[in-house]
Parts: structure tokens; sequence; C-alpha cells
């Protein structure tokens, strides 16, 4: 079998013309014991998978292998013509270089007669222009079985046995292609089977492990979060909002006239203020990143909205000062529990609550002198 795809960056996610991407619900992904998640591990519960369920899965682990694709989609349906994920190397797709993901999902192990009609769809294919030949062809089903398993491991073997059948007399491979049988004989003879290949399905679930969908397939409780960085000493570009209404609610109340955030810094009465603002919204800047590869976004966003909803009639209050808006609206980050539902609840610290606070300062939902524009 050929060696797993070696790690590069991250594809790109564009998709050919006309072909949709499988459809990824928007949804708040809820911690287990809120759902009635079945007794079964993710592979068992892969069985139970529709065929066009099966489909989805397999996009999103091929996306997961970070190979340098720049088109990865489904093609399966009717007239897939042998291919069912297509993932390509370049913007010529399949008529350039690319790798077929072929999803079968049957109740039993694969076998070799399942797989010689679909290895001939995709000679057949090429002997009719419609894709140049993947440089690999994965199967990708719950269970190969143990012959075809053999067979993929020795790929003159798996030629030999693919001719054998091909060549008996009773053979309906091939049979509908008529005229062009022998055109899609000679290209079979003329290709290095080590071509295809399957993969081990702990291999694929521990590689789907670490993208947002499995939270979402397979309700689990999330891994543990890592530790949370240190700001850097220099401010960053995305810091500029809300390092500015901090500075504006520093000199209301101090009597200051601060201009950039080493000022403020420098500052004896707003220092260690400052100090802590920054890291809580660094905090929240890690939860953003943890939960954006853990689960779908919009469990990010309830988190988010809901600490919105609990201090913004605080922020709306009157106030001598900005500063005293800026503190009570902390306070009150401080004392809101994120909803014990969401799967993201347990990992969520005070620190990311008032971080939060900074990160919708940043976008324009919260501000703290009401005359600093937001």
């Amino acid at each position: 079998m050929a060696e797993a795809i070696g790690a590069a960056e991250e594809e790109p996610r564009p998709i050919f013309e006309g072909i949709p991407e499988p459809e990824t619900p928007s949804v708040v992904v809820l911690a287990p014991a809120m759902q009635a998640a079945p007794d079964l591990t993710p592979q068992q519960h892969l069985y139970h998978y529709s065929d066009e369920k099966w489909e989805d899965f397999t996009v999103e682990w091929v996306r997961a292998l970070r190979h340098p694709y720049v088109l990865v989609t489904r093609m399966g349906g009717a007239g897939d013509r042998g291919a069912d994920v297509a993932a390509c190397l370049s913007r010529q797709g399949t008529n350039g270089e690319w790798h077929c993901y072929q999803c079968k999902h049957y109740e039993d192990a694969l076998r070799p007669a399942d797989a010689w009609p679909e290895m001939v769809k995709i000679f057949a294919a090429k002997v009719h222009g419609v894709y140049e030949l993947p440089t690999r062809y994965v199967f990708v089903a719950p269970k190969i079985g143990p012959t075809l398993t053999r067979y993929l491991a020795n790929p003159a073997t798996l030629k030999d046995e693919f001719f054998k059948a091909w060549n008996k007399a009773d053979s309906k491979l091939g049979a509908e292609l008529k005229a062009d049988r022998p055109a899609v004989e000679a290209l079979a003879q003329a290709t290095d089977f080590s071509m295809f290949e399957a993969r081990n399905m702990e291999w694929i679930l521990e590689l789907h492990r670490t993208t947002p969908h499995h939270a979402r397939r397979f309700p689990t409780r999330l891994g543990p979060r890592p530790a949370v960085e240190l700001p850097p000493a220099e401010q960053r570009e995305h810091e500029a909002v809300y390092v500015r209404k901090l500075l504006a609610a520093y000199n209301e109340k101090f009597g200051l006239q601060l201009e950039t955030l080493q000022e403020a810094r420098d500052h004896a009465r707003t220092k260690q203020h400052l100090v802590r603002q920054r890291e809580a919204f660094y905090s929240a800047e890690s939860l953003r990143v943890f939960a954006r590869e853990s689960v779908p976004y919009e469990t990010y966003e309830a988190v988010e909205s809901d600490l919105f909803e609990a201090v913004v009639e605080v922020e709306e209050g009157e106030y001598d000062l900005g500063y005293d808006r800026l503190t009570a609206v902390l306070q009150t980050a401080v004392n809101h529990q994120p909803n014990p539902g969401n799967i993201l609840a347990p990992v969520i610290t005070v620190r990311d609550r008032k971080g939060l606070c900074h990160h919708l300062a940043n976008d324009g939902e919260l501000t703290w002198c009401k005359e600093e524009p937001s």
C-alpha cells in the first residue's frame, strides 16, 4: 500500500464550478451529556451511514490530509464515472494531476469483485476523455476484505487478478463498453497498478478527529485545550480598536493623554490593568482558535453571542466615566456562566470571558467612552 500522504500547508477549499460542496449544517455542538448520543464507537456509527453521508465524511477526511490539493470536491452521484471524491493538485482539476477517492459503503467488507467494476470505470473515463487517469486511486470503505487487502499490497498480483476477471469467458467487466473495450484493456495493461490502494478506517478516523466536523458527527468530549501564550510585546494590528478604547477610558479617568500602548504600559496608573486586559484578549483569541479547530464555528459564535446578551444592557447603562462602564461590563462577564449545554463551556475561563468583551469591543459591539467612535 502507498505511504500516508505527507503533511503540508492547509489546502484552500475551492470546488469545481457547478458542483456543490457537501452540506455542513449550521449547528451548535452540544456537550455529550446534553444529547442522546448512541453508545457506539465512531467506527460503528459509520456503518449506519447512507451513501451520501459516507461521501460527505470522506470529503472531510480528505481535506484533513493537508496534502497540497487546490480542489477537493465531491463528485459522487449519477454520472460520476468512477470518481466519488476528486482531489486535484492543480487548477486544471481532473484534466491535470489528481487523486481519486472512491467511496464504497457496503454492509459486507469490500471484495475484489466489488473493486473490478470501479477500476474499469476510471479506465473508461480516461478513454472517453472525461478525466485524466488519477495518479492515486483510493478505495474508502468501512471495511476492506482480506483478499482485496492482499491484492492491493502487491500491485503485480492486483493487476494479474484484474485481468483474470476481465478475460473470463463469462466476464461482464466492460461489456457495456462495446467498441471501446479494446482501448480500455490496452490502457489498463499500460497502467502501473500501484496507483490503487485503500485506507485503514482507524487511521481515517484519527485524521478526521483533527477536524471541526468530528465533534458534530461523533458526540464526544473535547480534548485538552493548549496553554494560552502570553501577549506579544508589541501591539498587533488586530488589537488596534480595543486598545484605542482602553486608552480613551484611561485618559478620561486619570486625566492623561495616552496615545500608544507603550505609553499606557509605562504609566504606573494603567500598567497592570492594561497587562490584564491584553492577557484576557489573547486568552479569548486562543479559545477562538481552539474552537475553530475542534467544532463548527457556530458553536463558538453561540458562546460569544451569549456573553454579549449578558453584558449589553450593562454597557448601555448611564455612567460618569467610561472606565466605570468598562469595569461594570467586565464584572458582569466574570459572573456570566456559559450555557452548560455548549460543548465549549467546560474549557471557558474567567479570563476568556473578560477577553471576549474586548473582542466585542474590537468588532464595534461594545465601547466604554460613548463619545469615542465605536
